[in-house]
């Protein structure tokens, strides 16, 4: 009976819509923009926050690093990592990742590759094993082993067409023979998605700076917690033995913390908050929607008043009227849920398109499952958001009608309704459009950031100076990059070039501790840090870095000189806010370091050094001559449009050395574009 009357109720909704096209349209098209926008985020909240990590057991993996004495996170020290390993009792198992790079060399087309360097057990860690060949032994982990790898998915396909005899070959990685000996699984991701993995011991000189406790060399501790122990007790047992060694070792951890937390949290860190607020803001589109949609049902309910009031004469009750009022919103709801998903579609492939490319687990983005029930749960509540309140005002109205109290309180019931509607559809619509101008004025403040440099007509790109010629030989590095910026320079179309061991915006790439000179020695857990770069003479000219005060470095800064060092104007501010920094010494590392001292030559702008919004850290600036590197990104200064001479410029390296891998090829402004993505996709 109740099934047989639903379905004459559906019956009768289709066609009554069909009666009324232009009603429909508006309702399906608004509930649709409304539908189809939370189905497309909530793609995103499922696949990065809500969908578990592809890791047996993923919810007992965390990810341990340290703190140092500001709170900010950092490395662990090797010494340091090895006590925790010890000591710790929480875990089954307790292993370590460092991420790095390798260069591909030997090859037509050089590569730079992401890979991870790690130790033993991080594949029982994860409960990983390689699709094809094995996993590292004991043997290959230990310094001076012959140097073994594995090679990703991807690497596999595209650099070795997928030859399954690959196992056993010999690459060339920065300079060293590489032998294959396995290929990870299909989309394999671990923060990023490594092409090359390798054992992390068989990079341990015991000469090298690895084994100074007061090192942070890029290790991360990956563990898996013992079960019925949650992460919070790992924690504080993580924390205690941090304590222990701070008090045992306070010359390099005095003020040093210890940071746990599970891998699923530790990867969408960066990302969680923006989500969870686009989430937010698109539920109260889809409320503002409801609340249009039931005011033109309110308004289409007076039309109909006199049909309802004849259906209860003839012995409907209120209870029948409001189930068919229902039966239609529920049907309109089901066109706008469908024409949702079409929505979402599209708007799931423009916010890929804008989405950050080192957003965590991108590639899982999709309308799976799971969000296909989402959105027709959001259209059921959709129904009844919109459909309810409509036909229980219109019945009962149609009710006071048919039983003769035909007064004037019908008129002011009504309008009070309606009212309150409009009320809450501003008040939803004000919230939305308050956050939106919000995020817009703080993307113009973006905008409109001085980042301390001229962006224009710059064109960067990274190179790494490695192979056997090069390989603790800074005399040939040297050669090189002097021969590299004098054929750059004398391009068409050139104005400067340079090397720079960081680039603006693109964040610090060596940064210490360090001493001044003139200045009591504070308490090692005060000691400052600062953002350390070796330069080459032009760069201040090329980056369009203004000189406060003294100079910039010129080609007599060389090895045998005296060190010196230019910095900029925040440190000069913060040391020597009443005098002038010109002639006061520095030098990198703890007090106790015999590390050279650095006199102050020039004062430079502030710039933008991590991103856009970070503020502005203190800043050492060094000559390359006599702090080399073989890592470096090469800034050049065009007179025509940067990105025309990218090839160009390429080549002209190419042309000295072949087989050096020239990657990161951008114009500056589409850094600057790229520092602010995440505001930008959000805006």
């Amino acid at each position: 009976m109740m099934l047989g009357e639903t379905y004459r109720d559906l019956k009768y909704s289709a066609r009554t819509i069909r009666k009324h096209p232009g009603f429909a349209a508006v309702v399906v098209v608004t509930l649709a923009l409304g539908i189809g926008a939370n189905t497309a985020i909530f793609s995103f909240v499922n696949a990065v926050i809500l969908n578990p990590l592809p890791f047996p057991d993923s919810d007992r993996l965390v990810v341990i690093s340290q703190t140092n004495h500001e709170g900010g996170e950092i490395s662990v020290s090797l010494l340091n990592f090895q006590d925790w390993q010890a000591r710790s009792r929480s875990f089954d198992e307790f292993g370590g990742v460092r991420f790095t790079t390798f260069n591909l060399q030997g090859v037509d087309n050089p590569q730079h590759l992401f890979g991870q360097a790690v130790t033993l057990n991080y594949f029982s860690i994860l409960g990983v094993q390689p699709q094809l060949g094995r996993i590292f032994s004991p043997e290959e982990d230990k310094f001076g082993a012959p140097h073994t790898a594995l090679i990703s998915d991807s690497l596999w396909r595209t650099g070795f067409g997928a030859d399954p005899s690959v196992l056993g070959r010999s690459i060339n990685l920065d300079g060293d023979a590489v032998t294959i000996i396995g290929v990870m699984p299909p989309r394999f991701e671990l923060f990023t998605k490594p092409d090359i993995l390798t054992p992390l011991s068989g990079a341990l000189d015991p000469n090298s700076p690895w084994f100074d406790r007061g090192n942070h060399m890029g290790l991360y501790a990956l563990a898996k917690v013992r079960k019925g122990i949650s992460v919070s007790q790992a924690e504080t047992e993580m924390r205690q033995i941090a304590a222990q060694l701070e008090k045992e070792y306070p010359a390099v951890n005095s003020g040093h913390g210890v940071l746990t937390q599970s891998l699923q949290s530790s990867i969408v860190l960066d990302v969680r908050s923006t989500l969870l607020v686009l989430m937010g803001a698109v539920g109260f589109v889809l409320l503002i929607a409801c609340v249009n949609v039931a005011n033109l049902s309110l308004a289409r309910s007076l039309v109909r008043q006199q049909e309802m009031g004849i259906r209860m004469a003839l012995g409907a009750g209120r209870g029948r009227l409001i189930r068919q009022s229902l039966s239609e919103s529920f049907l309109l709801s089901v066109l706008g849920g469908l024409a949702g998903i079409v929505v979402a579609y599209w708007l799931l492939s423009a916010l890929i398109s804008l989405a950050p490319t080192n957003l965590p687990r991108l590639a899982d983005v999709q309308l799976s499952g799971r969000v296909l029930l989402f959105t027709a749960a959001v259209t059921l509540l959709t129904s009844l958001l919109f459909g309810l309140l409509p036909a229980l005002s219109s019945t009962r109205i149609t009710a006071a009608f048919s039983e003769g109290s035909r007064t004037s309180t019908s008129g002011p019931i009504r309008r009070r309704l309606f009212d309150s509607l409009l009320v809450a559809e501003i008040a939803l619509a004000l919230i939305v459009l308050t956050g939106a101008g919000l995020m817009t004025r703080t993307m113009y403040k973006i905008a409109n950031v001085d980042p301390g440099f001229r962006t224009d007509h710059l064109l960067t790109m990274r190179m790494d100076v490695y192979g056997p010629q090069y390989r603790n030989n800074l005399p040939n590095i040297e050669a090189f990059q002097k021969a590299a910026l004098t054929k750059v320079k004398a391009l068409p179309g050139v104005e400067s070039a340079a090397f720079t061991l960081s680039l603006p915006i693109a964040g610090s790439q060596w940064g210490s501790v360090f001493v001044v000179g003139d200045q009591p020695v504070v308490d090692r857990a005060k000691i400052p840090v600062a953002a350390f770069n070796p330069v080459s003479p032009e760069y201040f000219q090329t980056m369009g870095i203004q000189l406060l005060r003294g100079r910039s470095f010129t080609e007599a800064d060389g090895p045998k000189s005296l060190h010196v060092a230019v910095i900029n104007e925040t440190m000069a501010r913060h040391f020597w806010p009443n005098e002038d920094a010109i002639g006061k010494r520095l030098k990198q590392g703890w007090p106790e370091w015999t590390t050279p001292w650095w006199e102050v030559v020039g004062v430079v702008a502030d710039v933008k050094l991590n991103g856009v919004i970070q503020t502005t850290p203190m800043h050492i600036y060094l000559p390359v001559a006599q702090n080399g590197i073989d890592s470096a990104y090469l800034a050049v200064r065009t007179k025509t449009d940067p990105q025309s001479l990218a090839a160009t410029v390429q080549s002209t390296l190419h042309s000295l050395d072949s087989q050096i891998p020239i990657y990161q090829v951008r114009t500056m402004d589409e850094r600057l574009k790229g520092a602010v993505v995440s505001q930008r996709a959000a805006m």
